[in-house]
């Protein structure tokens, strides 16, 4: 570690024009190349699974993402049945059936009471087949595109909702929104990467604070940019070459941020306490590297090991994730043993402070004894080990009772801000049709023959009656009778425990009886479903991934400690961390 720091101290130009042509370079080939990210999370085998293949291969007309076009009328206002609301409302349906990238629009009221309207103007069924709420002030269009909704162009969603926004121009007390995957496009807002860009700032606010020195503040932030910015164009190549899902850059990114600064903050301050007690700078960073920079060896190498323990879960789309993210980490542990020390003797002795400066001139050389609130602590915590542990060891404890109760899902539109039309379309749908409209249970059957068909005809009366069922469509046939779709809608809303009830009762207990005695076999799919077997996909390996990770962990740490105590105390330690971690995130 010192030879290296002395090499890099050395020949400090050429180590900085290497970090940066390679950051240059790399993001110049990303550049040219493109990005080729994959959004494709399915976990085969499971119903979710199912229901998406049985779709795409015998239904391809239903393939394509749907997005709901809602309208409301305030109270006063009148029904959404009202001859002035159908007429505006049919002519901007009628122009969105039209515009490029929609298949279809199936709303609740047309020319001649059809509700479905195409390209071409084909007939769909007649009335407003429930697309009316009870109260008659909300009403919803489902507008169907040619491609999912990762395949679709801003600019095609806009215009599906520019039109039917133009609708409510000049209708007083009538709102028109539009919610689903496709509009959530529209709400991607807002410079790139700001909120890296504000945390950032603040970490440089906090290292000013308390290095004093500006040059010493930008050290720790120069290497972690250079080394994530050159990870981050790198598994846009990385992307050619094997999957990698859309949302691995911003995941590298975040943890390489924050490692990065992490890591350089060690070696600049071991750097800045060597010259406090009168070494040269090229001494104090090679002691600095030599020391803190085995830490952060070690300690990024943990950081990999843990990632890289995602291999062990088999999902196609995590292995892409945790290379990306193994690999900036690396690059992040690379730049701070090679480019930091280069930096550390660029700036010389200003990686002190003014006062710090004029101290040592004055004064001297400080004292090797340890001061400071931490060192006092510490010192307090070794004369009481057994009491302050207990205490510690009792608070983890409390702390980690919720994660008992943690229910895995994800967030949707409903968790957007106040603001967003996907947010006010989702309150409006449950305000008027229920909270369980806006995650719709899809219920898929794939049948043999005539005997099939007709115990799947009859399974809606089955569904009808099953608590947390607010309504179910007839079975609908296509496929050349071969498949056959079913909507349940639940009376919960999608992230509620209940719904995941639901849909496990369904499989569970429903579904089979349904098909005893035949070849039918019918696949729950769906918002909520699709989270729940996600989650129970990983609740199942997780025993596995936490041993992958604490084993080799422990292996590491041996080697670089050559004690038992000291991997078996930090197993235990990070164990009981994350626990307590996840038992405030469950109780908050």
């Amino acid at each position: 570690m010192a030879a290296l720091a002395r090499w890099c101290l050395r020949r400090r130009a050429i180590v900085i024009v290497l970090w940066l042509a390679a950051f240059a370079g790399v993001a110049a080939a990303a550049a040219v190349t493109g990005s080729a990210y994959s959004n494709d999370y399915d976990i085969p085998g499971t119903d979710s699974s199912k229901v998406s293949a049985l779709v795409e291969r015998r239904l391809p007309d239903r393939a394509g993402d749907s997005d709901t076009i809602v309208w409301h009328t305030a109270d006063g206002a009148g029904s959404v049945r009202a001859p002035g609301v159908e007429r505006r409302m049919t002519a901007a349906l009628r122009q969105v059936a039209d515009l490029p990238g929609v298949a279809s629009v199936t709303g609740p009221y047309g020319a001649g009471d059809t509700g479905r309207l195409g390209g071409s103007g084909g007939l769909g069924e007649a009335g407003d087949n429930g697309r009316i709420s009870a109260d008659g002030h909300t009403a919803y269009a489902t507008v169907v595109f040619r491609e999912p909704a990762a395949d679709l162009g801003e600019a095609e969603v806009r215009r599906v909702l520019d039109t039917v926004r133009s609708a409510a121009s000049g209708a007083k007390g009538l709102q028109v929104e539009m919610g689903g995957a496709g509009a959530g496009l529209t709400e991607r807002t807002g410079p790139a990467h700001l909120s890296e860009a504000i945390g950032v700032g603040v970490a440089a606010v906090v290292l000013f604070l308390a290095f004093g020195s500006l040059a010493a503040t930008l050290l720790p932030i120069a290497t972690a940019l250079i080394g994530v910015g050159t990870a981050y164009a790198a598994i846009g190549l990385l992307g050619h070459a094997m999957t990698i899902a859309d949302f691995a850059p911003m995941l590298g990114m975040l943890i390489g941020l924050g490692v990065g600064i992490d890591y350089a903050l060690f070696i600049v301050t071991r750097h800045r306490k060597g010259l406090r007690r009168g070494l040269s700078v090229e001494q104090a960073a090679q002691r600095a590297v030599a020391t803190s920079g085995r830490a952060v060896v070690f300690a990024g190498a943990t950081v990999c090991l843990a990632l890289l323990g995602m291999l062990v879960l088999r999902l196609s789309f995590l292995n892409g994730v945790a290379v990306a993210a193994a690999l900036t980490v690396a690059l992040t542990v690379a730049a701070s043993l090679t480019l930091l020390p280069a930096l550390l003797g660029l700036i010389g002795m200003r990686a002190l402070n003014r006062r710090e400066r004029g101290r040592l001139a004055e004064r001297g050389p400080e004292a090797a004894a340890s001061q400071g609130l931490c060192a006092r602590w510490a010192l307090y915590v070794e004369r009481r080990p057994k009491l302050l542990g207990a205490v510690a060891a009792a608070l983890i404890a409390v702390l980690a009772l919720p994660t008992f109760s943690l229910h895995l899902g994800t967030s949707d539109q409903g968790n957007g801000s106040s603001a967003s039309t996907t947010r006010r379309a989702y309150d409006l749908l449950a305000e008027g049709f229920g909270p369980g409209f806006n995650g719709p249970l899809t219920l898929i059957g794939s049948m043999d023959g005539a005997d099939d068909r007709m115990a799947f005809t009859q399974l809606p009366e089955t569904l009808r009656t099953i608590h947390g069922v607010a309504s179910v469509t007839a079975a609908d046939l296509g496929g050349g009778g071969d498949t056959g779709v079913i909507t349940v809608v639940p009376t919960t809303a999608p992230q509620s425990r209940d719904t995941s009830d639901l849909v496990g009762r369904l499989r569970a207990e429903v579904l089979p009886r349904a098909e005893e005695g035949s070849s039918l076999r019918v696949y729950v799919g769906g918002l909520t479903a699709g989270y729940d077997d996600f989650a129970a996909v990983i609740v199942s390996k997780l025993p596995l991934f936490v041993g992958v990770v604490v084993a080799l962990g422990c292996v590491l740490l041996l080697l670089a400690f050559r004690s038992i105590g000291i991997p078996i105390k930090a197993a235990v330690m990070n164990v009981a961390a994350v626990a307590s971690s996840f038992g405030v995130v469950v109780a908050i």
